[in-house]
């Protein structure tokens, strides 16, 4: 007899799973890349970094091919965002108390093509602004988050000039930009606290105009924004608070209305839909069937060793090999696996290492990323490690 994925899962456990291992795996990397690593992101066969340099690195070897030296102030906060695409590499950071500026690089030579610098008051500004883009074949949209004032700007790919601009009230969230058919989406917060909402605004990119808004209840108020596309589905999870309580909203991205909107417990971010999953991350990660809204399961990683566990907004679904990737800000990631959310293992990425100039930083696992069979791993000390997914 053979059976489906999904009708596999319904016959797994259900329920939370609070067990896992106490040794920590001694999985080492196959390389280990540059030291200076703000973001990263997969292109083709090579792994582009921004930092004090723009480089391209080999994905089997780890070795840089070529790189260019950026301009970057010491008292810059980002890159916290890296677009990359075939015909152009788009990033920017805040210098503070002043600019806000936005680079684009040509992903052939690594050689910034422009630069553009716009203007932020303190007065405009609510936290800290944060550089959001996005490519396409024919521009670059950018957001910039926690600005009171203009904060989306569509800019031309080839010089860098204001196509439009507006402002998406009340202010943008950090990962509110993405992609749908012909349309824009930002993802807005209106309100703070236990009476948070959001709006889900899609926009014509000719023009900059409003085509749609949803009002949606309930808000991540420490910066977990992103939504999860699949088809005309988006799906996301807003926490209510005080509590525990999130919702669940399921939007039609052509028809621009909720389909259903369902109160969850511990639900955090989105990362993966497959064969009528769901998964969602954070430190409660589950699996929710779609079809009969229910979670087929939910593990426990609030707490390892007496330790409270921060794990971080980035998870990976490795369908090839039934397991999930969850980071940790301490040290290390997790393991999982995806069929029934059994922890298989956790695995130290700092092992022993000490950052002479961030002794206050963290070492754990803050960016995954997966490219082929290899799991790409950003650290909090800015280290890139890649990890053969054979021997995880």
């Amino acid at each position: 007899m053979t059976c489906s994925r999904r009708t596999f899962l319904r016959l797994g456990a259900a329920g939370l799973v609070v067990g896992y291992p106490s040794s920590v795996a001694a999985a080492a990397p196959v390389w280990i890349g540059p030291q200076d690593v703000d973001e990263f992101a997969v292109l083709g066969d090579e792994i582009v970094t921004v930092g004090s340099n723009l480089r391209a690195l080999d994905a089997v070897t780890g070795r840089e091919r070529r790189s260019a030296r950026l301009r970057k102030p010491s008292n810059a906060e980002g890159p916290a965002s890296l677009a990359a695409a075939a015909s152009a590499l788009v990033f920017g950071w805040y210098l503070w108390y002043e600019d806000v500026h936005i680079v684009c690089a040509d992903p052939r030579s690594l050689q910034v093509r422009w630069q553009r610098r716009i203007k932020i008051a303190e007065r405009e500004r609510e936290g800290l602004p944060y550089v959001v883009p996005l490519v396409r074949p024919d521009g670059v949209f950018v957001l910039v988050s926690h600005k009171q004032s203009e904060n989306l700007f569509r800019l031309r790919l080839e010089t860098g000039e204001t196509v439009w601009s507006r402002h998406v009230e009340r202010f943008a969230v950090q990962a509110a930009l993405a992609w749908h058919s012909t349309h824009l989406l930002v993802r807005s917060r209106v309100t703070r606290g236990a009476q948070a909402s959001g709006d889900l605004h899609a926009i014509d990119p000719a023009s900059g105009a409003t085509s749609w808004r949803l009002r949606l209840e309930g808000h991540e108020d420490a910066g977990g924004d992103r939504m999860l596309i699949s088809g005309d589905r988006a799906y996301i999870a807003s926490p209510i608070y005080p509590g525990e309580s999130s919702r669940l909203h399921i939007v039609d991205l052509a028809a621009g209305a909720i389909v259903k909107t369902l109160t969850i417990d511990r639900l955090s971010e989105p990362f993966a839909w497959h064969d009528g999953v769901v998964y969602f991350g954070g430190n409660t990660p589950t699996a929710w069937e779609l079809a009969a809204d229910r979670a087929i399961w939910r593990t426990d990683l609030r707490e390892r060793q007496g330790v409270l566990l921060q794990i971080s907004s980035d998870a990976v679904l490795d369908t090839a090999r039934g397991r999930i990737y969850l980071g940790e800000s301490r040290d290390s990631f997790f393991v999982l696996s995806s069929t029934d959310g059994a922890v298989l293992s956790t695995v130290n990425v700092r092992g022993g290492y000490t950052n002479p100039t961030r002794l206050m930083g963290g070492y754990g696992a803050y960016r995954l990323r997966l490219m082929r069979d290899l799991l790409l791993v950003g650290a909090g000390d800015h280290r890139l490690l890649a990890y053969a997914t054979a021997s995880l």
